[in-house]
């Protein structure tokens, strides 16, 4: 009996010692330091928005209100799209911009130096990412047809990668497969031009000896080739099939996927209607943002939307109805600003002008930005890589086919003319007379050769300008 009890007794000692071994482990544990936890949250938070009222036949959808705490420096969050009227932006409203840059009287522009000419007409559709490329489209005088090329600026080198009837739209390079989207009508073989003839959007590479074709358009209403829009990996390209189509469509050139996304176009309806036109008959000019988030999509009369394919939100910029149509959108580097060349008219090539509209996507303050104190005429736009200066091509007298060269300072509004002896442009197609080089290096620009004071064109060229910039 008592060796039974003194087993019991050892027994409940040992498990009183293990219990207070595990409560002293359990007291360390809890008080060494914790690693901090990271919030998965998205950079662009979603706004809050309010419990829908009862619905009715005219009652339009409650807009989104901002959330709680403030919303940290960036791009405006786009609001989630409900049944009616796509929601208005909402920005951030941050402070004025940080100068990213020297200013305009820091550059030094190199005499143009030519490095391509042809007797028919040179476009510059696009400068390459690795600054040494230029994509453009000039017309072979033998077949009238357009080729598309790529040039070595520092060879002359040119590589043909595709080519089609007439100018169908600017071609679109295609970085991950190194190739160019471009839209082309096919030939009818003899047969009578139909007014709205099919369009094919295809896909054209080095060496090809057929384009591949990733979708066609019956019954062709001039959309398919003004709505090409490439991410900035050069990976998914973005098009508008036809107006009646109204869905964007997304083009994957990898996994070589074409799918229907969830914009319908046709169902954003401007808030500043033009009673007589319908929306549909505007063309549609969707454009990625280098930060690979979001689209600014110029639909019209005088409607801009940014759409974000990730979360499928889209929101209207509200520009009060002064520009019935976009010429041209292109984003800055930094995705800060989206610059515009917006028509003030309707198009008339004698009376028609054109306005430098900047947007800052950060406050939502929309500048125009004049040139001079005469009527403008804004051709073609380029950023510098600071993200604070454009290069402008501008007509400033009446009459005119050519163009001159001008710096502006979206953040401070200073214009400074640049290399006023020459004269630039002349091309039919706006946006595609100049690039500027994303390194910031070298500008791009469409030089024709003139025969004497009455300005006949001899030739057409391509010519480079090094753009640098002093202390």
């Amino acid at each position: 009996m008592n060796r039974t009890a003194r087993w019991l007794r050892n027994g409940l000692g040992l498990l009183l010692l293990l219990a207070l071994a595990a409560g002293a482990a359990w007291l360390i544990v809890q008080s060494r330091p914790r690693p901090p936890q990271v919030a998965q949250t998205s950079p662009l938070p979603t706004p809050t928005v309010p419990p829908a009222s009862p619905a009715s036949p005219t009652a339009l959808p409650p807009s989104p209100s901002p959330g709680p705490t403030p919303r940290p420096p960036g791009p405006p969050p786009l609001p989630t799209p409900a049944a009616g009227r796509v929601p208005l932006c909402i920005f951030p409203g941050v402070g004025p911009p940080e100068r990213g840059g020297p200013g305009l009287d820091k550059y030094e522009f190199s005499e143009p130096r030519v490095i391509l000419t042809s007797t028919v007409g040179i476009e510059i559709a696009d400068w390459l990412p690795d600054n040494n490329r230029l994509l453009v489209t000039r017309i072979d005088p033998q077949t009238q047809q357009e080729r598309i090329e790529t040039l070595d600026t520092r060879t002359g080198e040119l590589h043909l990668h595709a080519q089609r009837g007439s100018h169908y739209g600017k071609p679109v390079w295609l970085s991950a497969i190194q190739g160019v989207a471009y839209v082309d009508i096919p030939a009818l073989n003899g047969k009578p031009r139909p007014l709205r003839p099919n369009a094919e959007l295809r896909i054209g590479r080095t060496g090809a000896v057929n384009p591949e074709i990733i979708a066609i358009t019956e019954d062709s209403d001039g959309v398919l080739e003004f709505s090409l829009a490439a991410d900035p990996s050069g990976r998914h390209l973005w098009y508008l099939l036809s107006r009646t189509a109204g869905r964007l469509r997304d083009w994957d050139s990898i996994a070589r996927m074409d799918q229907t996304t969830v914009f319908d176009v046709n169902s954003w309806q401007p808030r500043q209607p033009d009673s007589t036109q319908a929306l549909w008959q505007y063309m549609v000019i969707p454009l990625w943002s280098p930060s690979n988030t979001r689209l600014a999509v110029f639909v019209g009369p005088g409607s801009l939307f940014l759409v974000e394919p990730g979360p499928n939100r889209v929101c209207e910029v509200n520009l009060g109805g002064r520009w019935p149509k976009a010429e041209l959108t292109q984003w800055s580097p930094n995705a800060h600003y989206l610059a515009i060349i917006a028509s003030t008219e309707e198009p008339d090539p004698l009376i028609r002008s054109t306005d430098l509209v900047v947007l800052d996507v950060l406050t939502g303050e929309l500048r125009r930005l004049p040139l001079s104190t005469k009527r403008d005429l804004v051709t073609t736009i380029a950023w510098g890589a600071n993200s604070q200066h454009l290069a402008v091509l501008a007509k400033t007298s009446s009459g005119t086919p050519y163009a001159k060269l001008f710096l502006v300072d979206v953040v401070t509004g200073d214009v400074r003319p640049m290399l006023s002896e020459y004269t630039f442009g002349s091309g039919a197609s706006w946006g595609q007379q100049m690039a500027w080089a994303r390194n910031g290096r070298t500008l791009a620009l469409e030089c024709p050769a003139l025969r004497d004071a009455a300005g006949m064109i001899v030739q057409s060229g391509v010519c480079l300008v090094s753009t640098e910039t002093r202390p």
